[in-house]
């Protein structure tokens, strides 16, 4: 039986979440709190669940407001990465570009 000790996965965030603003002019959408917390420690959270210990995070707008937010969930209990689009690449893009933190053959959520 194969090992899932380090199972990844991946949230696309990149989007600039215009139907949301004014909230999102100064973070991103991923940061709007939704129940009391970020929207995506939702998601981290029921990533964690499902015994997932690594998340790439595939971002492109602000991406600098979400490195300040990761360093401040640094123990959070899993390992949170980013993978940052330079310019938009539309909706499969971002999980090519995240290819080198998905890359060791194993399935990811």
């Amino acid at each position: 039986s194969r090992c899932l000790s380090m199972v990844k996965g991946l949230i696309l965030v990149g989007g600039l979440g215009t139907q949301l603003r004014p909230l999102t002019l100064s973070k991103p959408k991923p940061l709007i709190d939704f129940g009391n917390k970020p929207q995506l420690l939702h998601l981290v959270d029921m990533l964690k669940r499902a015994g997932v210990t690594e998340v790439v995070l595939a971002i492109n707008y602000r991406p600098e407001i979400m490195d300040d937010f990761l360093e401040t969930y640094a123990n959070y209990g899993v390992k949170i990465v980013l993978s940052v689009e330079t310019s938009p690449l539309g909706t499969a893009g971002p999980i090519g570009l995240a290819r080198e933190h998905l890359s060791d053959g194993e399935p990811f959520f």
